[in-house]
């Protein structure tokens, strides 16, 4: 069982990828299309899938301690990649509604995911694992070429 820091960040980044599952699954029904612009669920639905692939990693550390560190050390930088990507995305919406002389709610939902997606960070980086307790989640090959050196 890895230790319960590292239950509480996969159980955090895992909650984020259920909020941009959600943020796919309602974009689609905020287009002026009448509910055909699927393609707007692209962008979210790639975050939250990896998103959630990057969680399982974290939860493998007592089982391969590299694998679970890359996945608690890319699960901290999901959220500003995400925040990025989706406030660049939200602002050319923006753009466009603005030239059309039309607001559009999904520039609006993707500036809010944006933000939580800061709150989201700045958790992950309060509640990450400490560096000590990391030597303890080591599997047995790596505590011995450790030792050995």
């Amino acid at each position: 069982m890895p230790p319960l820091r590292t239950i509480w960040f996969a159980c955090i980044s895992l909650s984020y990828s259920i909020l941009l599952f959600g943020t796919a699954m309602i974009m689609p029904r905020l287009t002026s299309q009448g509910g055909l612009g699927f393609g707007q669920m692209i962008l979210p639905g790639s975050l939250a899938t990896l998103t959630l692939t990057l969680t399982i990693m974290c939860l493998l550390i007592k089982r391969n301690y590299k694998v679970g560190m890359v996945g608690i050390h890319l699960a901290l930088l999901m959220p500003l990649i995400t925040t990025s990507l989706l406030s660049f995305k939200a602002w050319n919406l923006y753009q466009e509604s603005t030239a059309a002389n039309s607001l559009t709610s999904q520039a609006t939902l993707l500036g809010m995911t944006s933000i939580t997606s800061i709150y989201v960070f700045v958790t992950m980086m309060l509640i990450r694992p400490k560096k000590e307790e990391a030597p303890s989640t080591m599997d047995l090959e790596e505590k011995t070429i450790t030792s050995a050196q």
